[in-house]
């Protein structure tokens, strides 16, 4: 397998150029036969379009308010694996995300979510050696973090000497190098509109286009030292879950999906996760066609701008016939946003004379979609669903983000489809009739996964809530060698307390006793005092760690319940120590997480050692690297009864009489 390379192009603000370097530098590696895989940081449906057009691959979002951290390194590994170039273009400035208090959502979220560098692309007009100070500011910035600043691009240089200015400017601080200046040119901006960018088929992105961006690129930006420079651990392909058998045998249920310059907004992680469930995707135009595909048990109507095309789609009356036809016989509808639009009786617009426009539309609800001169919402929402999920979809509450120039006035009391909790409170939102649920939240649901039992896991809600990845946990066995839950995280991270509530859930509702170790307490014990692994080992220079992995493999393997609270991530020997003397053994594997600002304010109240903030930080970016983890849990919020009881309920699916798992398993 080739060298991989990976990294995250970020900006101080947006407009700096992020689209369209990415898009050049996806295909200037993919014209040197590099096998490119591009990422889009945020809830962006349109930059991904770039991205696929040039690489020949499907763009990937992701997004670490949407997913949490544990969805976006899932994603990142099942669509990374086999590529040679992963680029993931950022949003916005480089920490701007959720808000001003969270990084969630930001680019650098995101980049120490899957440990790659940044490149910083900067718009230097008017710009020369002021661009070491804002160089600096980001880096030491990204630094704090963990994350690493590989290199910084120079957009709208003025010419040679101003690029030798610039390099010289930050060869003088010592800071990352120069490893590009792009020309100013005008053929490079890239059409917008009220949403952003226009989508790369509308935009008219040729191939000969991208060819010459391409061409551009090579010339301006040293991609030998770019590849040197962000040379990283090559993503594990995820295993595939065993298909349920019961879904095995069904044949496929058919999904209209809109699909054309009206509608293009689907995140490809939905679709693959609707695919999964057993749903064919058919698309169609209901720009152009007059009739919806045969057979189709569900329609998927997508955001896009039917206000941009209201004429053709109002002039397709045939289409809107046989939606509102499919509507009333009961057919299953999902809309969101655009299409929640297009589903209304009737769009208003305004022409250039200011004059209203009224294009009927759908008709499956009583409403009036009307376009408005200003943004009405943006922003990411929360949503508690009040009725069932579309599709057949598993989970409650979902996430999503929410942008839109339109308002619709409902001319009947519908019930609603959710609540949505955004920064200024909770409000009901949507409609839920019948069969026809819509609403503007353009909602997240890629990482549910369908077990081979048949049962659902929920994706992943951050923000304290434990959220298990998508790899199934194995089922408490009753009568296999014992049962391991091991804690691995960072020091301050709640391992002691989760380990606690455990031990006191596990005896209280399931009758069972269990023994738990610690390696700090062990290693104390036996070299006198030490407060930290690392002083322990120094100091005695025997073979402690493996003496503690030794005496957990001897508890389980005589069919114990053992706890474990440990820093296994820390030394990748280790890992390999431990999980060789558990060969045969029921392993579940819990990686703790906790947001930075938390984690330092915990170790920093620490009274039963001294605080040592450099160590606990060190271990919070290091201690995940080595280990796949069946269960991620974000601990800054949740108590650890909370996560002790998400933990049982994966070990105990159906209460304390769970039945044993029939291939327990012990290796990471």
């Amino acid at each position: 397998m080739t060298t991989f390379h990976a990294f995250c192009l970020a900006a101080p603000r947006s407009g700096e150029g992020k689209t369209t370097l990415s898009t050049a530098l996806m295909r200037a590696l993919t014209l040197r036969g590099l096998r490119v895989q591009g990422f889009k940081c945020g809830p962006d449906y349109i930059d991904p379009t770039f991205h696929a057009l040039a690489t020949g691959r499907p763009a990937c979002n992701v997004d670490t308010w949407m997913m949490g951290r544990s969805g976006v390194r899932l994603l990142w590994d099942m669509q990374a694996h086999d590529a040679d170039v992963a680029i993931c273009e950022g949003v916005m400035g480089l920490l701007d995300g959720r808000g001003p208090d969270s990084l969630e959502g930001s680019t650098l979220d995101c980049a120490r979510s899957l440990g790659i560098p940044l490149v910083l692309v900067c718009n230097v007009r008017g710009m020369a050696a002021s661009l070491a100070a804002l160089v600096a500011g980001f880096r030491d910035h990204a630094a704090r973090w963990g994350v690493r600043m590989a290199g910084v691009i120079a957009n709208g240089v003025g010419s040679a000497r101003h690029a030798d200015l610039l390099r010289r400017a930050l060869e003088r601080e010592q800071l990352p190098p120069l490893l590009g200046a792009l020309p100013r040119d005008g053929r490079w901006t890239l059409p917008e509109r009220q949403l952003g960018l226009l989508p790369a088929e509308e935009a008219g992105c040729s191939t000969d286009w991208l060819d010459a961006l391409a061409t551009a690129v090579t010339e301006a930006v040293d991609l030998d030292g770019l590849l040197s420079r962000t040379r990283c651990p090559r993503p594990a392909a995820p295993a595939p879950l065993p298909a349920a058998p019961s879904a095995a045998a069904r044949p496929p249920r058919r999904m209209a999906v809109a699909k054309d310059q009206a509608f293009c907004f689907y995140y490809a992680a939905n679709e693959r996760i609707l695919r999964e469930r057993g749903w064919e995707l058919i698309p169609f135009s209901p720009l152009t066609d007059t009739a919806l595909p045969p057979d189709a048990e569900a329609l998927y109507l997508g955001g896009g701008y039917p206000e941009v095309f209201a004429e053709q789609l109002a002039d397709n009356a045939a289409m809107r016939a046989a939606i509102r036809d499919f509507a009333a016989r009961g057919g299953e509808i999902y809309a969101e946003c655009g299409g929640y639009m297009y589903l209304c009786r009737e769009l208003i617009t305004t022409d250039a004379g200011n004059e209203e426009r009224h294009w009927p539309m759908c008709g499956v609800l009583d409403a009036t979609a009307r376009m408005g001169g200003r943004l009405r919402s943006l922003g990411y929402r929360e949503v508690s669903l009040l009725t069932d999920a579309p599709f057949g979809l598993p989970g409650h509450t979902l996430r999503g983000h929410e942008f839109h120039w339109s308002d619709i006035e409902l001319h009947r009391p519908y019930a609603p489809l959710y609540t949505v909790r955004d920064s200024r409170g909770e409000h009901t939102a949507g409609v839920a009739h019948g069969a026809v649920r819509a609403g503007y939240v353009h909602l997240f649901w890629g990482l549910a996964q369908s077990g081979a039992d048949g049962t659902d896991d929920t994706p992943a809600v951050p923000d304290g809530n434990p959220s298990p990845a998508p790899e199934h946990a194995p089922a408490a066995d009753k009568t296999s060698r014992g049962q391991v839950i091991l804690l691995n995280g960072p020091s301050s991270a709640g391992k002691t307390t989760l380990a606690r509530a455990l031990q006191a859930a596990l005896l209280r509702d399931h009758g069972r006793h269990s023994l738990l170790l610690a390696v700090d307490d062990f290693l104390r014990a036996a070299s006198g005092g030490q407060e930290s692994v690392l002083a322990a080992l120094a100091a005695t220079d025997l073979p402690l760690i493996e003496s503690f992995h030794a005496a957990v493999a001897a508890a389980a393997q005589a069919g114990g319940w053992v706890i474990v609270d440990h820093v296994v991530g820390e030394r990748a020997h280790w890992v390999e120590d431990l999980f060789r003397r558990l060969e045969g053994v029921n392993v579940l594997r819990v990686q703790m997480e906790c947001d930075p600002d938390e984690l330092r304010q915990r170790e920093c109240r620490r009274t039963d050692r001294t605080p040592d903030w450099p160590h606990a930080a060190r271990q919070a970016r290091h201690i995940h690297t080595p280990l796949t983890a069946q269960v991620r849990l974000d601990t800054t919020r949740a108590r650890p009864e909370d996560n002790a009881a998400c933990i049982l309920s994966l070990l105990f699916p159906d209460g304390p009489n769970a039945p044993a798992p029939e291939h327990p398993r012990g290796h990471p």
